[in-house]
């Protein structure tokens, strides 16, 4: 993958857009509908012949859809609408430092940061960049682009 298609997947804090359920080009989104895509009348199967799962099933596809409606171009454009970090200011700082990612910055682990992150991202921030200052970029999506993006939540 060239470095501008890493780039649109990867946020400048080094979280995966390609991950995030509110990314419309993302994983997440594309499985949600393509799962909708191949569920298409199992609905109306269910009321028919399994009853009793028309409930779940419905809960289950208005989830689907949901995701499937992610409404976030990625970090780097400027329709991220804050939808997961609100007043998340480090596209425009990575732009001002002329750099792609904060670990490639010479003030990184900054200051600034510690008050915008949540502990678990913060760490995810912090490990994130580490990374891609010492393998690069590559190497870190080699990695980091199957892992769930909220794992750091279930501890």
């Amino acid at each position: 993958m060239n470095k501008n298609e890493l780039l649109k997947k990867i946020a400048p804090c080094s979280l995966m857009c390609h991950t995030c359920s509110a990314y419309s080009d993302g994983v997440i989104c594309k499985t949600s509908k393509t799962l909708l895509k191949y569920l298409d009348g199992i609905g109306e199967f269910y009321k028919k012949h399994i009853p009793d799962a028309v409930e779940s099933y419905k809960n289950f596809e208005d989830v689907l859809c949901m995701y499937s409606a992610a409404p976030c171009e990625g970090c780097r454009s400027t329709e991220h609408n804050e939808c997961s970090i609100k007043g998340c200011f480090l596209l425009e700082c990575t732009k001002e430092h002329g750099i792609d990612f904060c670990g490639e910055c010479n003030e990184f682990p900054c200051q600034k940061t510690t008050d915008l992150f949540e502990e678990e991202v913060y760490e995810q921030w912090l490990n994130g960049n580490q990374q891609i200052r010492d393998n690069g970029i590559e190497a870190y999506w080699e990695s980091n682009a199957e892992n769930p993006h909220y794992k750091a939540y279930k501890n």
